[in-house]
């Protein structure tokens, strides 16, 4: 058998949030923290992160998501001096661009105004929008079945998720954070002390205080390893680019969330990306990652169309699929440790919006782990307590 080495925590999962939360346990915790993490693959190539779109928005239903978000805009503005090395800092293209969400029908609508009042005591700058507003606003759009719409304020926009993620590492790695190239294979309790021993699939063995579950997609197979149940569970997402043989005509596109056709559009250069939830397929994705081609053809172009005339005449130039980790209760995140497992401390479940909430997370989570509760963002409503008494806190967004 291995010999045993030690560490104080062990991160499973090194792509944006598990570095995020490292570069943030360093930067708080004492200088002689130990931490290792464990990414199985370096190169990023599928990791949910990496795959990721790269928006970051303030329109969610649930408070804690947005003040995450405002969080969040604000240190990649900044990142460059946040994160830099020997004085030279990373670059993550963070371009301001409004999300518009479009709704129709009265409890779509009444949800949208809610969440709308909600953005706006929280200080985002949402604008609501009735259907002539958007006709005024945006000629190259149809709206004969939108009855509503917010539009974003000036805290929203695109980014570059992979360069945050390499940003978050090499700092981590450079206060002192070691990366290792394997997966988690086996968590057991500590014999006859607090904490776990980990098994790795390099053959190696690491015994810790705590085991920070950052896998992302595969957090549910992870909390399994420790006997532990965690409804998040890896949904497909596909992201189609396309060219448009004649634009719309518009000085900033916005990020469309049509909550009508269950569709997403943005303009990504000279091109557009776009992309569905496809409803009702909350279903494992396993280890899935093929393309499904016939999608775009027959129901992704045809709500194209519909929406923006414009997109009868388009191209389709590439396209991927990547995974979210779904949180299957409420669509919200499970952050803190198992009341059952102290050692395991969950960082999931972000159902599509953890790689903005990278920063917001990574901060909270180590103020939790370092000084015992959370001081800047009070996440504790996300704690497994909520999954374990059957109360789900769901996000409409």
């Amino acid at each position: 058998m291995a010999s045993v080495e030690t560490a104080d925590i062990v991160i499973a999962g090194g792509a944006g949030m598990g570095s995020a939360v490292a570069y943030f346990l360093k930067s708080l915790g004492p200088e002689n923290l130990r931490i290792i993490v464990c990414e199985p693959d370096p190169t990023y190539a599928r990791a949910a992160t990496t795959l990721a779109a790269g928006g970051i928005r303030q329109q969610f239903s649930t408070p804690e998501n947005i003040v995450m978000s405002q969080y969040g805009f604000d240190f990649l503005r900044r990142i460059d001096e946040e994160l830099a090395i020997d004085g030279e800092g990373p670059q993550v293209d963070l371009h301001v661009v409004p999300y518009l969400h479009l709704a129709a029908g009265g409890k779509d609508v009444d949800g949208l105004r809610e969440s709308f009042e909600l953005q706006s005591e929280l200080g985002a700058g949402p604008l609501w929008l009735e259907r002539d507003d958007l006709r005024a606003r945006y000629p190259w759009m149809t709206v004969d079945d939108i009855d509503a719409a917010v539009l974003g304020g000036p805290r929203e926009g695109v980014f570059d998720p992979y360069a945050m993620l390499q940003a978050f590492r090499r700092k981590a790695v450079s206060l002192g954070v070691e990366y290792r190239p394997a997966a988690v294979t086996g968590i057991e309790p500590a014999s006859g002390a607090e904490g776990v021993t980990v098994a790795l699939s390099d053959g190696g063995r690491l015994a810790c205080g705590r085991i920070i579950n950052c896998a992302g997609p595969a957090a549910g197979r992870l909390a399994a390893l420790a006997g532990l149940d965690l409804p998040v569970i890896p949904v497909r997402a596909h992201s189609f680019v396309f060219k448009v043989e004649q634009a719309p005509t518009t000085d900033l596109f916005p990020i469309i969330v049509d909550q009508v056709q269950l569709l997403n559009i943005r303009a990504e250069g000279d091109m557009f990306l776009a992309g569905s939830p496809r409803e009702g397929e909350l279903v494992d994705a396993g280890d899935n990652f093929a393309i499904d081609y016939d999608f775009f053809d027959t129901e992704l172009w045809p709500m194209l169309a519909t929406r923006v005339p414009a997109f009868e005449a388009i191209r389709m130039t590439s396209a991927w699929v990547g995974h979210m980790e779904w949180s299957l209760p409420d669509a919200n995140p499970i952050i803190g440790p198992h009341p059952d497992f102290p050692a395991m401390v969950f960082v999931n479940g972000f159902s599509g919006h953890g790689v903005q909430h990278c920063p917001a997370v990574g901060r909270a989570v180590a103020e939790l782990i370092v000084f015992g509760a959370y001081r800047s963002i009070d996440l504790s409503r996300f704690s497994y307590d909520r999954i374990a008494a059957g109360q789900p806190l769901t996000e409409r967004y």
